[in-house]
């Protein structure tokens, strides 16, 4: 008798941890697809927290109303990909440029976060930066805490794994990665080996139905996340 029930904990230990591997994986996966997905300009999940502008676009709302423009943009996630002029040092020291909209007279100061980043930059290139809008313009629109893309979107997947690493048993989901990832594990617990070797774009009737059930499980009140500054 206590052999079988040893046997029994042990099986359970094993399937937790099959549904919580798999699970995390998956998760990472949605993750991975859905940043592809917004950099590419679809219609991706964080994208609903990002701000997808140009400097033309910022440039016209800044000079019709300054008051309006600062409203909408102040500490507000921004992803502006633009040419790199010269970098150079503001007057707070920390390294800037000076980007063009569609004419020499539409002008974005974006002031850069990492100097590091900052030294890697070479004039001509494409940037494609993650910032945050802020209220300190005086002539011309200013974005601040500016970083790449890849970097930003790189720790906040490293950040968003960590956080569900840290997860115990009967923890309440604090946004809508942390509830994907565990409806993942709890459909993986209740259908034993359905979720082994699965990924995300398999072609098959099946994964689409898992995703479906997946994301049916999910409660509206953790279906809301926030992304984090640069």
């Amino acid at each position: 008798m206590k052999n079988l029930i040893a046997i029994s904990i042990l099986t359970l230990f094993g399937f937790s941890a099959s549904a919580n591997d798999n699970a995390k994986r998956l998760t990472e996966m949605l993750i991975n697809e859905d940043i592809t997905i917004f950099k590419t300009a679809g219609d991706s999940i964080i994208g609903e927290k990002i701000l997808i502008v140009s400097a033309s676009d910022l440039n016209k709302e800044f000079s019709k109303d300054q008051t309006k423009y600062e409203k909408k943009y102040d500490n507000q996630l921004i992803n502006i990909i633009t040419q790199a002029p010269e970098v150079k040092t503001g007057l707070n020291g920390n390294p800037s440029i000076v980007i063009n909209g569609d004419n020499q007279s539409e002008l974005v100061s974006i002031e850069l976060k990492n100097r590091d980043e900052a030294l890697n930059i070479k004039k001509g290139s494409e940037l494609d930066l993650i910032c945050l809008g802020t209220k300190d313009n005086v002539k011309l629109p200013v974005l601040k805490d500016c970083v790449t893309a890849d970097s930003y979107f790189q720790k906040f997947l490293e950040m968003k794994m960590n956080n569900i690493s840290q997860l115990k048993e009967g923890d309440t989901p604090k946004d809508f990665f942390e509830a994907i990832y565990l409806s993942f594990k709890e459909f993986d617990i209740k259908n034993p080996n359905k979720l082994d070797g699965k990924k995300l774009d398999d072609n098959d009737t099946d994964m689409d139905e898992i995703l479906e059930t997946v994301t049916d499980s999910i409660k509206e009140e953790a279906k809301e996340f926030t992304m984090p500054n640069p």
